[in-house]
């Protein structure tokens, strides 16, 4: 069979053509000169977008840098009401060397403890008593009977001096009863010092100016805002005082190894005892040191380390003997329960040409615990003790063979306010005679 040839007309062909070309895609038509301008001015405007951004940031940046470093105010109020037994002091005069005759190469003996009636977390005591020959500035003088007192008003200013630097103030101001037209209200500075962290982890500190103590453990809780009770131990009066000098601190192998060491003008006893001053009267300076490890335990922190100093006596020849302490301190820290532990000997050595007063500390040492029984109430219990000898030349002796438990409660009303009660029964052991001197204080502290 012959294929069939179709033939199609030239009017129907052109037709087809005319179809087949109109179903193929369109070439892309050329943008118009005013799209092209938008698009430039789109990428121009993203542009300016970005540069004021980057502008802005590097302005927040500068402005950091260079802002102020933070002033930080702080302080508390610390008010509070006591009583005493007896006088209130806590000595007593062994007149004609009746009860201690062994001693009578000394013109004056007295027994107990010039410091047994502590009122307030200062350590100032209910009543400094008559002594003869001898001028004392009594701020309490109690004389036994029940006492309303504001005991303490703190300012403290903490104020960043860089990314490294640091100063810090306090001082405590006083408000006590004047007389023969005085007035006695005072106050102390008991810490102005500039600290600078050398390091980039931020664990080494040195400390210039006045600083806190590197003796024991005690120091950290001194003030009445820190201190879970009110009272300080019988060790206090050696480790808590301030000195003026350069102290240097560092946290060593994950912070279980603590270093600290000063070089001061004379020793951390506190202001109001014999063994402290605040200018040097000679160039020999005091050094001290305290090594401690910690590390956990029982679900807290266990601190554990001996601590000492060693330099001349102020008023004291640079060339005699030298005053000391040595001793060892413990804390264990637990979310509930803190319990602390100090032990501490020591030597002055006096001097009879300045009457300078001696110090022969054979040791003595306490225990605390303080529970935290609920988020509001804590109480606390403490025991302690104190074998020493303090004299005058031949002029004067302190006799002191006391011991001393104390048990308290606090109620944390808030984050800023604490109130306080405690009871010490102040006793004597070795001989020594029994002094009635027991001591109910409280506290109503504000911090801020």
């Amino acid at each position: 069979m012959k294929p069939r040839i179709i033939s199609i007309a030239p009017g129907v062909g052109a037709a087809l053509l005319a179809v087949t070309a109109a179903a193929q895609p369109a070439p892309p038509a050329a943008a118009p000169p005013a799209a092209a301008d938008e698009a430039g001015d789109d990428s121009a405007a993203l542009a300016a977008k970005v540069q004021d951004l980057e502008d802005k940031l590097a302005s927040l940046q500068n402005q950091q840098a260079n802002k102020p470093f933070p002033i930080k105010i702080t302080g508390y109020g610390d008010l509070g009401a006591f009583a005493t037994q007896g006088d209130g002091s806590g000595f007593r005069r062994d007149i004609g060397h009746a009860m201690m005759p062994s001693l009578n190469n000394y013109g004056w003996v007295f027994y107990g403890d010039l410091l047994a009636t502590q009122i307030n977390s200062r350590g100032d005591v209910a009543d400094l008593g008559q002594a003869p020959g001898v001028d004392r500035f009594d701020s309490v003088h109690s004389g036994g009977k029940l006492t309303f007192l504001v005991n303490e008003l703190n300012l403290g200013i903490k104020a960043g001096l860089g990314p490294t630097a640091m100063f810090t103030g306090s001082v405590n101001f006083t408000p006590r009863s004047g007389n023969n037209f005085s007035l006695g209200d005072s106050f102390d500075v008991d810490i102005a010092q500039l600290e600078w962290m050398p390091t980039d982890d931020g664990k080494t500190s040195i400390f210039v100016g006045k600083v806190d103590s590197v003796i024991g453990n005690e120091y950290k809780t001194r003030k009445a805002s820190d201190r879970f009770g009110i009272t300080p131990t019988l060790m206090g009066r050696y480790t808590t005082g301030t000195a003026v000098g350069i102290k240097a601190r560092t946290l060593l192998f994950d912070d279980h190894l603590i270093l600290a060491a000063a070089v001061t003008n004379g020793s951390f006893v506190t202001e109001q005892f014999f063994f402290n001053q605040e200018t040097d009267s000679n160039n020999f300076k005091t050094v001290s040191g305290r090594a401690a490890l910690r590390f956990p335990i029982l679900g807290g922190t266990l601190e554990v380390g001996p601590s000492g100093s060693w330099g001349t006596q102020d008023t004291t020849p640079d060339d005699g003997p030298k005053m000391w302490f040595v001793g060892v301190d413990a804390e264990l820290a637990m979310p509930r329960i803190d319990v602390k532990a100090q032990w501490l000997k020591g030597k002055a050595p006096g001097d009879e040409t300045t009457m300078t007063y001696a110090l022969d500390l054979k040791q003595g040492g306490y225990v605390e615990a303080d529970v935290l029984v609920t988020p509001l109430i804590g109480v606390l219990g403490r025991a302690e003790f104190r074998d020493a000898d303090m004299n005058l030349g031949l002029e004067r002796i302190y006799v002191t063979r006391n011991w001393r438990a104390t048990g308290g409660v606090r109620l944390s009303i808030s984050p800023n306010a604490t109130l306080k009660a405690e009871f010490s029964h102040n006793g004597e052991y070795g001989g020594t005679p029994s002094i009635p001197d027991d001591v109910v204080t409280t506290s109503a502290v504000m911090a801020f």
